[in-house]
């Protein structure tokens, strides 16, 4: 294998100004439910149920954020303002994310940091623009459980991949149980997909085929559209002067969903900074409390088409 191969993107975490309100604008509005809370790192995990969390939250500090066993799990200096933390990419099992620690440190990639979140084990690592990511594998028969049995505890400490022989199960959920936040005014099912912005194309499509082991799926002059093992179009690569998130994803089960949830933000009185409709996609974009672009989306059955920054939501 070549790089990481992860079967999808499958979350995001937020840098957040202030906790409080950025979970109630992502449970009301957004639709997502908490899940698990760990004080003592300031963070707050959500999902509908696709996995342990499709998004997490963290607010803002200086300093360090120590998990169990003095585990730092944010350095100092990070986290300092509101943004993105890490985009998390699903592996099939520990067996192939061990696999693919082994060959990515043989290309002379440094990894940031291998850790066990005992829902999950990880390898972080950061892009060419610095920006920071997760390759995990599920590692709860029921993480449900794992957060029940944990409630308010800090659950992230240190990881050897070596210390043990990797486990070739998959723990991943084929066909999850989707949970609705009934009165928030959005319903998805899952994160789908993350825009990037990048100083170099051609360095960051390398980065992302060479170590992430993603697909190419389209690709022209300005932007690409890569992809895990599922095939999903999960990033894409849009060049331009700031480097870092542009937008994040959520999908919703269709049209009608889509339709009724634009309904119910409007009646909420939630601006709806842009909408979308092609044979592609069809979607609408919120902005939330921290000035971060969230996109609920129903894929299309039209083709993929070449992006570029004058459309970043074109994807």
């Amino acid at each position: 294998m070549t790089g990481f191969g992860p079967r999808r993107l499958a979350h995001v975490n937020l840098f957040v100004s202030d906790l409080e309100r950025s979970t109630a604008f992502y449970t009301e509005v957004c639709g997502l439910d908490v899940v698990f809370e760990e004080p003592g790192i300031s963070a707050v995990f959500l999902s509908n149920g696709t996995s342990h969390h499709d998004l997490a939250l963290m607010e803002v500090t200086p300093g360090e954020r120590v998990g169990r066993d003095g585990h730092v799990q944010v350095s100092r200096g990070r986290g300092r303002r509101a943004g993105l933390n890490h985009l998390g990419w699903e592996m099939a099992s520990e067996a192939a994310l061990v696999e693919a620690i082994h060959d990515v440190r043989g290309q002379g990639v440094k990894l940031h940091r291998t850790v066990d979140h005992q829902i999950s084990r990880s390898a972080y690592v950061f892009d060419p623009d610095e920006v920071y990511l997760e390759f995990y594998c599920d590692a709860a028969e029921d993480w449900r459980v794992t957060y029940a049995n944990n409630t308010g505890q800090l659950i992230t400490g240190s990881w050897d991949p070596d210390a043990a022989p990797a486990d070739a199960s998959a723990r991943y959920a084929e066909s999850p149980t989707i949970t609705v936040v009934e009165d928030a005014a959005l319903r998805p099912v899952r994160t789908a997909r993350a825009s990037l912005i990048v100083s170099d194309l051609d360095a960051a499509v390398a980065f992302y085929t060479g170590v992430g082991g993603l697909s190419v799926l389209r690709r022209g002059e300005a932007g690409a559209v890569l992809g895990g093992s599922l095939g999903l179009p999960d990033l894409t690569l849009l060049v331009g002067t700031n480097p870092g998130l542009d937008h994040f994803g959520l999908e919703l089960r269709d049209a009608v969903e889509l339709a009724e949830g634009l309904a119910r933000v409007r009646a909420a009185g939630v601006p709806v900074l842009h909408e979308e409709s092609s044979p592609y996609k069809q979607s609408l974009v919120l902005v939330d409390p921290d000035g971060i672009r969230v996109e609920f989306l129903v894929p299309g059955e039209g083709a993929l088409v070449t992006p570029g920054p004058e459309s970043p939501f074109a994807i």
